[in-house]
């Protein structure tokens, strides 16, 4: 899952204050309409816009109520929270749209954070092993930013903060979200309030993509900043989509099980609507149906551009940024009416083939602390034959035993039953084999799982190991980066890092990553 309670939701959160002021008897006078054109912009996330009406008002404290209170929600936008908690509270205006109440827990949640700037990104994190993250999503986001001014024209100018959190419920209190609601939906990260915010992959049972999850959503940031907040939501989170692997070259926004759930709901005609998907994706009821829903949209935006090639969101978004209504500007770019485009789009759905390995499961985000999801889960019982689950189990014993070569043989026999669909098994079969002495078998059956789970950590660890042996160092650290993409906190990965880097020839790289590994494994304290 990506995003969160998106653009609507702010504005309307900021609405509310913005009507109050109007009716509240202190808040009458000329200062009041400037305070609500102020909370206008921030509603559609212009922070700049906001600062130029109200800088010129300072000092804020003493500024009369109406521009001490949106200051204060303009210092919350900047991140500036314990300035944001003391201007709104000495507005008297209360808790108006609920904005003192998030910046007192943001003030609380971020207290203590270590901010580590970039050029136009900065990141806020609890010290310790969560530092880690931060050279990665610096350079993630740096490249991400060089993406999607090629891809979408413009990118804001202003400094962009990631607030990494430590659990769902510090997301929940910074985002406006229920912990029932980011718990449902599978949401690790929301872009909202000028600002970045995302899970610590440690929260995670398993991680998570969490540098894909940065780049969708700043993703979110530049298209409401092109767009002027206008583009709804199928089209936010369907570019977030589209551009979410830009950073790394790749536009491959529909996985083989999400573009199978699309093809289920057509049959059963169970799509997700334009009103289902409002306010928010984070609000569906499930897992599965967020899936199909940025499946859905995803798809919309893969048909313009295969129909009408990559200028056609430069062009889109720019013209909803003149102004356009969103149907109009689908229509001018699409070259149909909208209610055609939306024909098409359906038809798309209907035909568009699956990708190999369409019949996976989802396979869902399990949460450390969720009485549910967080005790350990059985990743045999995937296995849908039980034949093969008792091959699987007996190598098991095997292997456990240190009986490899036995191991080997039950694996196998899993295998051929059931082929590379089960992570679980390839590795342990590799494994096996590797230990048994046959690694170009364990090579063919990782290379083979690879290519129906690309991104699964353990996988890649694995045959990085296999890369590293026979010398193939660049191969092996490209493993090891796709590992490092779920699974952060793997202190292997960073010491398998530090070596190949250090082949390579890159010696900073190879001290970072040998720096990293002593953290993870508490031979060192967190990175200075």
């Amino acid at each position: 899952m990506r995003s969160a309670a998106w653009t609507s939701l702010a504005l309307a959160m900021l609405l509310a204050p913005a009507a109050a002021l109007s009716a509240a008897s202190d808040f009458h006078g000329r200062d009041g309409p400037l305070a609500m054109q102020a909370l206008a912009l921030l509603g559609n996330e212009d922070v700049e816009g906001a600062g130029a009406l109200l800088e010129p008002r300072q000092p804020f404290g003493k500024a009369p109520a109406p521009i001490r209170y949106a200051a204060g929600v303009l210092r919350y936008y900047q991140q500036r929270y314990p300035e944001a908690v003391e201007l709104m509270e000495g507005a008297g205006a209360g808790d108006l749209g609920g904005y003192l109440g998030l910046a007192r827990a943001a003030r609380q949640v971020t207290e203590g954070d270590v901010r580590t700037e970039g050029e136009h990104f900065a990141v806020s994190c609890k010290k310790g092993k969560d530092e880690i993250l931060v050279p990665y999503l610096l350079e993630t986001l740096e490249r991400q930013r060089a993406a999607l001014l090629e891809g979408l024209g413009s990118v804001p100018e202003r400094k962009v903060t990631v607030e990494v959190v430590s659990d769902v419920g510090e997301l929940a209190r910074l985002s406006t979200l229920t912990e029932g609601e980011v718990r449902t939906s599978g949401t690790v990260a929301v872009a909202k309030f000028g600002k970045l915010m995302m899970l610590s992959p440690k929260a995670l049972l398993k991680g998570y993509d969490w540098l894909d999850t940065a780049a969708h959503e700043f993703t979110h940031n530049v298209i409401t900043a092109r767009t002027k907040n206008r583009a709804p939501l199928w089209m936010q989170e369907g570019l977030a989509k589209w551009f979410e692997e830009a950073w790394r070259g790749r536009h491959e926004p529909v996985t083989p099980w999400s573009a199978a759930l699309v093809k289920e709901a057509v049959a059963k005609k169970d799509l997700v609507g334009f009103a289902e998907m409002n306010p928010s994706f984070a609000k569906l009821p499930t897992q599965e149906r967020a899936a199909l829903a940025y499946a859905e949209v995803s798809m919309a935006v893969e048909w313009l551009v295969k129909q009408r090639g990559p200028g056609s969101l430069v062009r889109m978004t720019g013209l909803l940024g003149e102004g356009r209504s969103p149907e109009e500007s689908v229509a001018e770019v699409a070259g149909m009416p909208f209610p055609r485009f939306l024909q098409e789009w359906n038809r798309y759905m209907a035909a568009r083939p699956l990708p190999r390995g369409g019949d996976h499961e989802l396979r869902k985000l399990r949460f450390k602390d969720d009485p549910v999801h967080g005790t350990a889960y059985a990743e045999w019982s995937e296995i849908p034959d039980e034949e093969s689950r008792g091959f699987a189990r007996l190598g098991e014993i095997f292997r456990a035993r240190g009986r490899w070569t036995s191991a080997r043989v039950e694996f196998a026999r899993a295998y051929q039953k059931v082929g590379a669909r089960f992570p679980i098994l390839s590795g342990q079969y590799a494994l096996a084999a590797s230990m048994s002495g046959d690694k170009g078998e364990a090579e063919k059956v990782l290379d083979e799982a690879l290519s129906w789970d690309p991104d699964y950590p353990a996988l890649n660890v694995q045959l990085s190991r296999l890369l590293f042996e026979k010398g193939q160092l660049a191969p092996a650290r490209d493993h090891l980066l796709a590992a490092n993409r779920q699974d952060p906190f793997d202190p292997e990965i960073h010491a398998g890092l530090a070596k190949v880097l250090q082949g390579l020839g890159d010696a900073p790289g190879a001290e970072r990553e040998a720096r990293f590994t002593a953290v993870l494994t508490g031979q060192e304290a967190p990175p200075p």
